[in-house]
């Protein structure tokens, strides 16, 4: 049985370890915290709570900061902490870090918060030595138990040479520290963890922190859980994935189609499809590991940064930036990228046969995926028996674009998008009218007078009024009117600039 506590405010604001294996809080100024997504600061502020100006000075990297007096303020906004969706409906979130350790509120948690369909929480507290502040790990859900792999935590609290393995049985919310032995991958996190049937976790990527400093993890670990040993996987192992090194080296990239459409028969695409890899897990498994990331350096030239927007001067100041930016990217070609179906900004979309369709989309130039880039022209379809096909195009047939969104109408698609500016430097910056025979899968451009204004595409801008697909103006400055404009479905005409009403049910 949990032991439960229900502390005053405003004594219940800090974090504090749990005195109870595992102790539940009833905390409203939390629940208040969550609602209103406060950071510690937030809450402090909420309060009228001033910190001493030598608490600034302090070293919150260590995990005797949880201890001081008053200690970091609670909050929910956290990186490193998993989620975890159980069969029942509830939702096991575990730990993580608020802030980094040049802030008073700096936080590694040890807590798991409980979330219920209906909306109730359950906040449980644990002691150090039997949950141990714990961030960037990952959670597997296998049977009735959550197995919690890895954790970057307070300096102080690291173990170099040993993986953290932590077991949290989802019936009880009890935490048990597991012991294994084998080959680890080390003191772990920010890593994938992949289940392997009932029996195996797979572990790949990462950070470990090591005797030579924090370095990328490049081996490929599985625990098994009927022995709780580690050993090591090779790259390239077809067990995991079912292509060659030599069949990824050769198939890899994209391509553009030679016909409208072209179906592809890429092995490497389809497994790609079915298993929704990222670019960066394809290359973590054939050691295919990309370049570093350059860094980034902004202009010290500030000028223009607070201008009115539409202003020259904000124009210059964002075209200053975009030039940093620019400079902090990887200069790649379509034979340096590797493909996916995992990407941002598709158009998805069911038809009433259960077909599932995703339509272009892209991988941006930033966070993990910032080796692999690129804006896809291609149609993935999923079929009702769960089998995949995959359909290219030339790109003057079906270009690269932005935001697409789509309006159905009887066996077509009309698919609205913005042009790619790197791929089509010398095309309008009208938006692009496309229509998709769904039987066919055949693309045509259709041909459109430019409409009288800059149409703002993307993804929920549009909504259906009747057979007409109506889209918001582009506003170029705070004090410019708000309009609608309209395409016609029948006429395939934009229509004139109109005053933004009541909108109808979104598409």
């Amino acid at each position: 049985m949990n032991a439960k506590t229900s502390a005053p405010l405003p004594a219940a604001t800090t974090t504090r370890y749990g005195i109870a294996h595992p102790e539940r809080v009833e905390n409203p100024l939390w629940e208040q915290a969550i609602r209103e997504e406060w950071s510690g600061y937030a809450l402090r502020k909420h309060l009228g709570i001033e910190l001493d100006g030598s608490r600034f000075r302090h070293d919150f990297s260590h995990s005797a900061s949880r201890d001081a007096t008053p200690g970091p303020f609670w909050s929910w906004q956290r990186f490193g902490r998993t989620s975890t969706p159980l069969p029942d409906g509830r939702v096991i979130h575990v730990g993580g870090e608020h802030e980094d350790s040049y802030d008073p509120d700096f936080c590694i948690y040890n807590d798991v918060v409980v979330g219920y369909p209906d909306g109730r929480r359950e906040f449980h507290l644990y002691p150090k030595d039997v949950f141990p502040p714990t961030d960037f790990h990952s959670a597997t859900l296998v049977g009735h138990e959550i197995v919690l792999i890895g954790s970057l935590g307070y300096r102080d609290l690291r173990r170099i040479g040993e993986t953290q393995v932590l077991k949290l049985d989802t019936r009880t919310l009890r935490i048990a520290r597991v012991a294994t032995h084998g080959e680890t991958p080390g003191w772990i996190s920010r890593h994938l963890a992949e289940k392997l049937g009932e029996t195996a976790i797979l572990v790949v990527g990462g950070m470990v922190d090591g005797q030579d400093g924090y370095a990328s993890n490049t081996g490929i670990f599985e625990l098994d859980l009927t022995t709780m040993a580690w050993h090591r996987r090779e790259h390239g192992d077809v067990s995991i994935f079912p292509v060659s090194a030599a069949v990824y080296r050769k198939s890899k990239n994209p391509r553009y189609g030679s016909a409208n459409p072209e179906r592809s028969e890429n092995p490497f695409w389809l497994a790609m499809a079915r298993h929704r890899w990222p670019p960066s897990r394809a290359r973590l498994h054939f050691g295919d590991f990309a370049p570093p990331q350059p860094e980034l350096v902004l202009p010290e030239d500030d000028a223009g940064r607070d201008a009115e927007f539409g202003t020259p001067e904000a124009a210059a100041w964002a075209a200053r930036i975009d030039a940093a930016l620019e400079r902090s990217k990887l200069k790649r070609t379509i034979d340096d990228i590797v493909w996916t179906a995992a990407r941002e900004a598709a158009l998805a979309l069911t038809l009433p046969d259960g077909r599932q369709l995703l339509i272009g989309g892209e991988v941006p130039d930033y966070d993990d995926e910032y080796a692999d880039p690129w804006v896809y022209n291609d149609v993935i379809v999923t079929h009702a028996d769960g089998s995949i096909g995959i359909l290219t195009y030339p790109k003057e047939v079906f270009p690269h674009v932005h935001w697409p969104v789509d309006a159905v109408v009887a066996e077509h698609v009309y698919i609205f998008a913005n042009l790619n500016r790197k791929h089509h430097p010398n095309r309008s910056r009208a938006p692009v009218v496309l229509r998709l025979d769904t039987v066919t899968y055949e693309i045509t451009w259709i041909s459109v007078a430019e409409p009288s204004v800059r149409v703002d595409v993307y993804p929920g801008s549009a909504v259906r009024d009747g057979n007409r697909v109506v889209f918001p103006v582009v506003r170029l400055r705070a004090a410019d009117p708000e309009l609608d404009i309209a395409f016609d479905l029948e006429t395939r005409t934009w229509g004139e600039p109109e005053p933004s009403g009541p909108p109808p049910p979104k598409m």
